[in-house]
């Protein structure tokens, strides 16, 4: 097995033995890589894989702690009914019948034959019957209606100087609220042609990239090699222990309250009740901070004050997320020159979980306390934190547990605005995994990850794997509900304005980000926040200052999630998570 001989696993003496149960979470950890190669990619027997481990390295679990290992990795060879549904879906859109067409399905290799096997084996003799019938679609990434697009806007100083409104930021009432006429329809006035494919093939000509290639296997992505190295001293790094130590103390009793495990996903949901108080405190806190950056300190401070004064119920609960989005707001504005809500909001932490819990031992009051009096850079310890908090989930919950991707996704959405691109790269692309895996390849989430990998590598100038991410996304979003399709299509747009804007292609950028702007006022309505924000876009550009534009719009916690709340957060068109023109 000389394919082995690179790995960066220590061979261990084989001296001493242990008992097969004596493995930490770290050791599987190094050793993930390994066997990813061996048994995924290599397609290698476990039998195989075990024995070797076991005489190189000393690493001798029992075969059903691999197993079960794999199956929190995700890296099961076990074929899922979903993922052959898709199979046998795209076979029927393609023209002729090869069944030896070949589809990567979590990085492996699989034909519309075996797809069809594996129905047979089950009794299926026609696994189409079992589709659900698709809206038409077109051969084009999106088919707008016929019509005439209006000239990008001049420079009109007054335009480019008019301070942005507050209002603008003011996301507080859901189009599902609305009545029926009220609610935007989608007639669109755009031109026949795709304007996307048009742009992307003349970014790639002026790139000199004749062909895009696929983007890789997802599941097979480095982590490590990806997260930015920081110095820290070693009174920092105990002072970082403690805290994450306390944190994962308090996830611990709280998956054994609320009965959270690899295998049950089905637990007491409190985060994803009607109420979704943690999703309403995050939200007061959202708004606050756009009020205090446009100066608004008053209503500000009104919707921190709200946000405070939910926090006795969210301790009293216990909720799922609380304590991810504490951490979130942290990364994201410490260091702003903002620090003085999140200084009110961790004291108030502290007293009230002193007064509900009756101690200052317990986990939430000592976290509290420590990042207030944090010397220390507060968005490090918090970044720190959250990323051994979501190796815990993953060992302990699983890699597709629903709050195992729910932090993925919030912590991900933190790197980009802490400037860690290459490592939010590798995250939002493990969301796009966790996401094919657990709904499907061509849902709004898998659409929404990709082209937040984009944003990533648009801001490494990685330009060709952002040019490959925005045509995976616009590729997934075609079978996509009408209004979900259109918002995909135009974030994509943006980010391929924003490259044309970067290699200096102003008149190509400032068409198309007109573009977006007209396409968000005809599909959401002229005053609605989206178009509010694509014509903000326009401004930066125009005024070739694109990249001052303020920090990445918070991608919420409950992404992928049910309940009334959830819908609220992600499917109206006023929340904040879809912003990001």
């Amino acid at each position: 097995m000389a394919s082995a001989d690179g790995s960066p696993v220590d061979r261990k003496s084989k001296i001493s033995k242990r008992s097969s149960n004596s493995y930490t979470s770290e050791e599987w950890r190094r050793h993930r890589p390994l066997i990813t190669q061996l048994y995924f990619e290599e397609g290698r027997t476990l039998k195989d894989v075990a024995e070797y481990l076991k005489r190189e390295y000393d690493f001798a679990p029992t075969e059903r702690m691999y197993k079960s290992r794999l199956h929190t990795w995700g890296l099961d060879k076990k074929k899922k009914e979903h993922e052959m549904l898709d199979l046998v879906r795209q076979g029927l859109q393609q023209k002729g019948d090869d069944k030896d067409k070949v589809f990567l399905v979590r990085g492996r290799q699989v034909t519309l034959a075996d797809a069809l096997h594996y129905f047979n084996r089950k009794g299926i003799k026609d696994p189409s019957s079992l589709l659900e019938p698709q809206r038409s679609v077109s051969g084009d990434i999106s088919s707008p209606e016929d019509a005439d697009v209006k000239t990008p806007l001049s420079s009109n100083d007054d335009m480019l100087n008019a301070t942005q409104d507050a209002s603008d930021l003011e996301m507080t009432r859901s189009p599902m609220e609305m009545s029926e006429p009220e609610k935007p329809t989608l007639a669109l006035r755009l031109r026949t042609s795709d304007v996307a494919a048009e742009r992307l093939a003349m970014l790639q000509q002026a790139l000199n990239i004749p062909e895009l290639p696929p983007m890789p296997p997802f599941r097979t992505l480095s982590v490590e090699s990806s997260v930015a190295q920081v110095t820290a001293s070693a009174e920092d790094q105990r002072y970082q222990d403690v805290i994450f130590q306390n944190m994962q103390n308090h996830y611990m009793n709280l998956f054994t309250t609320r009965n959270l495990s690899i295998r049950n996903t089905t637990g007491t949901w409190t985060a994803t009740s009607d109420d979704a108080l943690a999703d309403r405190f995050y939200y007061s806190m959202y708004h606050g901070y756009s009020f205090l950056w446009n100066g608004q300190r008053d209503r500000a401070f009104d919707n921190f004050y709200k946000a405070f004064a939910l926090i006795e119920g969210l301790l009293k609960d216990d909720h799922v997320g609380f304590m991810i989005y504490i951490f979130d707001l942290i990364i994201r504005h410490d260091g702003t020159g903002y620090e003085e809500p999140l200084l009110m909001l961790l004291q108030h932490l502290a007293d009230m979980a002193k007064t509900v819990f009756e101690s200052e031992d317990h986990p939430i009051y000592v976290i509290a306390m420590h990042m207030h009096d944090a010397t220390a850079s507060r968005a490090w310890l918090a970044e720190s934190t959250l990323r051994r908090l979501l190796d815990f989930f993953q060992d302990s919950i699983g890699y597709f547990h629903p709050e195992t991707i729910a932090l993925l996704q919030t912590f991900a959405s933190g790197l980009l605005n802490r400037e860690h691109f290459a490592e939010a790269a590798v995250r939002f692309q493990q969301l796009v995994d966790a996401f094919e895996t657990t709904v499907n390849k061509r849902c709004y989430e898998v659409c929404y990850a990709l082209r937040s990998t984009s944003e990533a590598f648009f801001h490494m100038e990685d330009y060709m794997r952002a040019l490959q991410a925005i045509k995976a996304s616009l590729e997934r979003s075609q079978t996509l509900p009408r209004t979900e399709e259109r918002e995909i299509y135009v974030r994509c747009l943006r980010g391929l304005a924003e490259i044309s804007n970067k290699l200096g292609r102003k008149d190509e950028a400032n068409e198309t980000m007109q573009y977006v702007v007209d396409i968000c006022r005809d599909a959401f309505g002229p005053e609605h926040p989206f178009t509010n924000r694509a014509r903000m876009h326009l401004k930066t550009i125009l005024k070739g200052d694109a990249s001052s534009v303020s920090a990445i719009p918070p991608v919420v916690y409950r992404l992928g999630r049910g309940g009334s709340a959830a819908k609220y957060i992600w499917i109206s068109r006023s929340s904040p998570t879809r912003l990001q023109a």
